[in-house]
């Protein structure tokens, strides 16, 4: 076999230095895509384990006092990250529970010790020394306060820095969707990178719970706005109804109600089980049975054209007034 063209040779080598670099970029890019997932994932997951530990904390607490869950919510929330923070990162494992099941721990750099203890300090104890302070600013009426005042100065001042934080949130936000690096701006400032624990396994993003969890969310929110369109006593009637009719069943009556006296409302005897309540303001159906008008009534009002006679089964469309002569 003769060798290759040299001038061959050379275009290969050439072609192959110049793909070479991109592709390697394609794959990085990739898995920042798949670490990107896990880390919102595994942000949202620690919100979760956090509202889940807050429910019984705050149901002991309305035991002592009501209204003392709410009054010191905040403390609550910040002192329930604390000891998740400190039970998980703090404690050498280089990752909270949520990022733990992500598959994610924080890169071990130098100083790494010192930067999560500070990480812990800055984003569980500043927003809650910060809240705090805002809070009693606000109830104290520094916002009133005169125009040339120093509290006024000091108002408009928190308030400029309120929204410059929000601004570099939302900065740092798009720019972690696109390189997928620093979550936060504190871990952004300390340096601290997410990383797979274990790089030969990739995070592999799922939709098949996110869809069943869509799904039973839409399911329980159309059964929450059905419901109270739906009639259950006119939906029981009408399944018992059309059952016994597809199936040709007999109508079935009690016969205790049944055997009561033509003056006694079967209605008041079904529901206080006495046969000594004669009916008041006596009304008769079509079928020829007399009930209290307030009870025959209500019932045509609950079931509508499924309401039934209940001595003999009978549909129950039209009532007159019971005249004696």
């Amino acid at each position: 076999m003769s060798a290759p063209d040299p001038q061959w040779a050379n275009a290969w080598s050439s072609t192959v230095s110049r793909t070479e670099p991109r592709l390697t970029h394609t794959h990085a890019t990739v898995v920042s895509r798949n670490v990107r997932v896990s880390k919102l994932d595994a942000e949202l997951l620690d919100g979760e384990l956090t509202q889940m530990l807050r429910e019984p904390v705050s149901n002991a607490l309305s035991l002592v006092r009501p209204g003392l869950a709410e009054t010191y919510r905040l403390e609550i929330d910040t002192v329930i990250q604390a000891v998740l923070f400190w039970l998980s990162v703090g404690s050498h494992r280089r990752a909270t529970y949520a990022q733990g099941l992500q598959n994610l721990q924080y890169a071990r750099t130098g100083g790494f010790a010192r930067r999560v203890h500070l990480f812990g300090i800055l984003s569980i104890g500043g927003p809650y020394a910060w809240a705090r302070m805002v809070g009693s600013m606000s109830l104290a009426g520094w916002a009133d306060a005169p125009h040339t005042s120093i509290r006024a100065l000091v108002w408009r001042l928190v308030q400029r820095i309120e929204r410059i934080t929000k601004v570099a949130a939302l900065l740092n936000f798009a720019a972690f969707l696109v390189l997928g690096q620093y979550p936060s701006i504190v871990e952004r400032i300390l340096g601290l990178r997410l990383v797979h624990a274990r790089p030969q396994i990739l995070h592999s993003v799922s939709f098949e719970f996110l869809n069943r969890q869509l799904v039973w969310h839409a399911f329980t929110e159309f059964v929450m706005f059905a419901m109270p369109l739906v009639n259950p006593m006119k939906a029981r009637a009408w399944i018992v109804r059309n059952v016994r009719s597809v199936l040709r069943l007999p109508i079935s009556v009690d016969q205790s109600v049944k055997e009561l006296p033509e003056d006694v409302c079967a209605v008041c005897f079904v529901e206080a089980r006495k046969d000594d309540t004669h009916a008041v303001n006596p009304y008769v159906t079509g079928c020829g049975h007399i009930y209290c008008y307030v009870c025959i009534s209500m019932r045509m009002m609950a079931e509508a054209d499924e309401c039934s006679c209940l001595r003999c089964g009978a549909k129950v469309d039209k009532i007159r007034q019971y005249l004696q002569l």
